[in-house]
């Protein structure tokens, strides 16, 4: 069975086994230093993804692809703005 997307007992995202495991962050991480040109390639990489998705997802699966991605950025930037105002 594959990783879970969220913890079952927290209900928090648990993206993070998935994350470290890819090659796109491996090698960006390797020198510890995240350069503009690497973050355009990301962007590239996940347009192209979501190119794919589009492809082959049904109306239902793509309305919820969609919200599922709408929600997810909406949490990605509380925590940025959260984070912001620690630091």
């Amino acid at each position: 069975m594959s990783e879970p997307w969220y913890d079952p007992e927290t209900g928090f995202l648990n993206l993070d086994p998935y994350v470290v495991k890819r090659p796109s962050f491996r090698k960006v991480m390797e020198d510890g230093h995240v350069t503009e040109e690497e973050v355009a390639e990301q962007a590239d990489r996940v347009i192209s993804r979501l190119k794919s998705v589009e492809a082959i997802a049904d109306p239902v699966a793509r309305k919820v692809a969609i919200d599922a991605l709408c929600e997810m950025a909406v949490l990605y930037t509380l925590e940025r703005h959260r984070h912001s105002k620690v630091m």
